[in-house]
């Protein structure tokens, strides 16, 4: 018994002595984004990745040395095309660090399946990159392009897209996850956001874009791009791809303008919650948008120490929320016909048994007469350090 358990021991080393899918780091090229467009001629799939330079990240102080090294492959299949970057890369990609995928418009209307599978069927990779819709095909060397305040254009266009989501709302993102689920439910249609290059993406490539305080090419964050049986009908207007957000529940925080009779007043929407309510049977949905918002501009002669002033913005605030939301839904629902809103969804949740009975004919007759009914009820709460406006203070000196 005792040998036995001498002998267990023993085996215990083996069982710690390594892992089965260890790698030397220095055999790994960490990949941080993606580009993928599809040569319908060729029939094959056009990458584009992004892989960390090494030597450049562990000193900072050596010169001619990019940040990052992009390398270029094309094949029939996806995994195929990854794999030949080692034609030119002395490194196999890691993917576990990818911050972001940049699709063109052919690939998202005809190939979005395989970028799927792909993605999601590979173990190594985290889910939480964000996939983004290239505006037009230049926009798919937005990860090629040096950009200024971030050594990695991955990392300038996931902050960039983050920080509108958090302080402007233009548009939602979403992550891989998020991408499929809305892709294999059939009850939804899918958004996603864009990206666009400002001047020429072959000027973006040179290290003297960041040579100069006004760089020749520039990566901008675009709108909401809405589909319909996963085809891409539009790329939204600032405005209605903000009102996309509000509906969507992911807008954070934003800065409305609304015009008065001498001028204007700026509103900092936040601290946003978007319910959403489905009457199935008469088909309608009641949007409730609570919250709160601070004045942070005025340029319109208005006395804001007075309380039924401060009321009444309160209530046209609320009313020009509410119109700018139902227009951009009645908007894309004469204009596109397109359930993005996943309205459908909704109402499958809400009464699955009476949907289902009535379901045959959604984009026909139930779609296109839906209604909708928008309750924004934000709070203002601080109208800054100038109590009545500096014009209104001037003018009642």
């Amino acid at each position: 018994m005792k040998k036995t358990r001498w002998l267990g021991l023993l085996f215990i080393p083996l069982l710690l002595s390594g892992c089965y899918n260890y790698r030397e780091l220095n055999d790994l090229g960490i990949t941080t984004a993606v580009s993928i467009d599809y040569n319908d001629e060729n029939e094959e799939f056009e990458i584009i990745t992004q892989v960390i330079n090494p030597v450049k990240q562990q000193d900072s102080t050596s010169s001619g040395e990019p940040t990052f090294v992009n390398f270029s492959s094309q094949a029939k299949s996806l995994q195929e095309a990854f794999r030949l970057v080692i034609l030119e890369s002395p490194r196999q990609l890691y993917g576990s660090h990818l911050q972001i995928i940049l699709l063109s418009e052919k690939v998202v209307e005809e190939h979005l399946t395989e970028v799927l599978d792909f993605f999601a069927r590979d173990p190594e990779l985290r889910s939480e990159f964000k996939i983004v819709i290239a505006k037009n095909t230049e926009a798919l060397q937005s990860i090629s392009v040096q950009t200024l305040l971030n050594d990695l254009s991955a990392m300038n266009i996931v902050i960039s897209l983050e920080k509108q989501n958090e302080k402007e709302g233009i548009t939602p993102i979403f992550t891989l996850n998020e991408v499929t689920n809305m892709y294999l439910n059939p009850y939804l249609e899918l958004v996603l956001p864009s990206i666009e290059i400002e001047g020429e993406a072959n000027d973006g490539e040179s290290e003297k874009n960041v040579e100069t305080t006004n760089p020749k090419a520039r990566v901008k964050i675009g709108t909401a791009s809405i589909f319909k049986d996963d085809k891409l009908v539009d790329f939204l207007s600032i405005d209605q791809s903000k009102a996309l957000t509000f509906m969507m529940g992911q807008l954070k925080e934003t800065i409305i303008t609304m015009e008065t009779d001498d001028g204007y007043i700026a509103f900092q929407p936040n601290r946003i919650k978007t319910k959403k309510e489905a009457d199935v049977k008469n088909n309608k949905v009641t949007v409730t948008i609570e919250g709160f918002a601070q004045i942070s501009e005025v340029n319109s002669l208005i006395n804001l120490k007075s309380f039924e002033e401060i009321n009444n913005l309160q209530k046209r605030l609320n009313n020009k929320i509410s119109d700018m939301i139902e227009n951009t839904f009645y908007d894309i629902q004469k204009k596109y016909n397109t359930d993005v809103l996943g309205f459908r969804n909704l109402f499958y949740i809400t009464d699955n048994k009476y949907f289902k009975a009535h379901d045959m004919n959604w984009y026909e007759e139930i779609f296109p007469n839906t209604k909708i009914e928008v309750k924004s009820k934000l709070k203002l709460y601080e109208k800054g350090n100038t109590l009545g406006g500096v014009e209104y203070e001037r003018e009642n000196w």
